[in-house]
């Protein structure tokens, strides 16, 4: 009885906890969007977004699914990899579902978790959980990691090209370094000095990232997929730009938006709204367009995202309703 009793208090402590973090979050979001607005000029934001061009954004709208679809292609490939076999069309489904969970849902991974969850097989032990847990954690982290290395290439080549300094852009991929590292170093800890289930989780961690990335015909089908994901998201947002007339040159898309994306990584808003917009509007200047040109590309890029995702409420919905006609026959 103690021990239920203290399993519904950690649980009901644990909702408050997500309840707060979330309504603080969407304050910061809300406040530092309309901070964002104010400085750069409303009018000017809103005239842009209304004079959007509709065919670039709807081939941004193409490119989310392409996105989307690779995306649980390379989760397929690494799954598959860790001994967790899935279909085409489970890991498509499941991604749009993760997809619009971490659009809507603090913290950019919560419809990881829940991915996590809904694909952790029938067994109820911790084991269950181990294989599909490393599976999305590698997956994703195959990508920043491309991401970052794109960011690093985009701006060596744009000091080259004489572009100029770009302000703190070399601290955020020191930041985005050092956060790989302490992972690193946090993993190693877990594994050595962690509870048994957790050490052994976290020690199984590294094997498996050689097993996903460094097996047979792995290395570059990984790669394929990764850069193709990191330059379809560099697509989307200068067709956003495009779109609310202020073309970015290519130099500028593989410099700039990377950073941009990269911002995004911050646990400090929903979906990466506000730090997205703060970064574009701080840096789109570089490429000789205007503070609320680059705010502006970065609030279509975050709709185009977030519409992009909607198939993944229509599957929730489909799978509601499967569900009760179960029940009911």
């Amino acid at each position: 009885m103690r021990h239920e009793n203290g399993a519904a208090s950690a649980r009901t402590a644990g909702r408050r906890h997500f309840a707060v973090t979330t309504a603080l979050r969407l304050v910061f979001v809300a406040g530092l969007l309309g901070l964002l607005a104010w400085l750069v000029d409303p009018r000017a934001l809103i005239a842009r977004l209304q004079s959007a061009e509709p065919l670039p954004v709807l081939a941004a709208l193409v490119l989310v699914q392409c996105q989307i679809v690779a995306s649980a292609e390379r989760w397929r490939l690494t799954a598959t990899a860790l001994g967790q076999p899935l279909s085409r069309g489970r890991a498509v489904t499941e991604y749009y579902v993760a997809s619009l969970l971490n659009q809507l849902l603090p913290g950019g991974v919560s419809g990881d978790v829940v991915r996590v969850w809904r694909n952790r097989g029938d067994a109820r032990n911790a084991q269950a959980w181990a294989v599909p847990a490393r599976a999305i954690m590698i997956e994703r982290l195959a990508g920043q990691v491309v991401l970052g290395v794109v960011a690093s290439a985009g701006l060596l080549v744009w000091v080259l090209d004489d572009g100029g300094a770009i302000p703190g852009a070399w601290v955020l991929l020191a930041g985005v370094g050092m956060a790989l590292a302490l992972l690193a170093l946090a993993t190693a800890g877990l594994a050595r000095w962690a509870p048994r289930r957790l050490a052994r989780f976290a020690a199984g961690f590294g094997p498996a990232i050689r097993v996903a990335w460094l097996g047979p015909g792995r290395l570059w089908r990984q790669l394929l997929w990764s850069l193709a994901i990191v330059a379809s998201y560099l697509a989307a947002f200068a067709l956003a730009s495009a779109a609310i007339g202020a073309p970015l040159a290519p130099l500028a898309v593989v410099a700039l938006v990377p950073l941009v994306l990269l911002t995004m990584l911050l646990p400090i808003s929903v979906a990466g709204w506000g730090a997205r917009e703060a970064a574009a509007a701080a840096l789109w200047p570089l490429a000789g367009a205007a503070s609320a040109d680059g705010m502006a590309a970065s609030v279509l890029y975050g709709l185009v995202s977030l519409v992009g995702a909607l198939p993944g409420a229509l599957l929730i919905a489909r799978r509601r309703v499967h569900a009760g006609a179960g029940r009911q026959a």
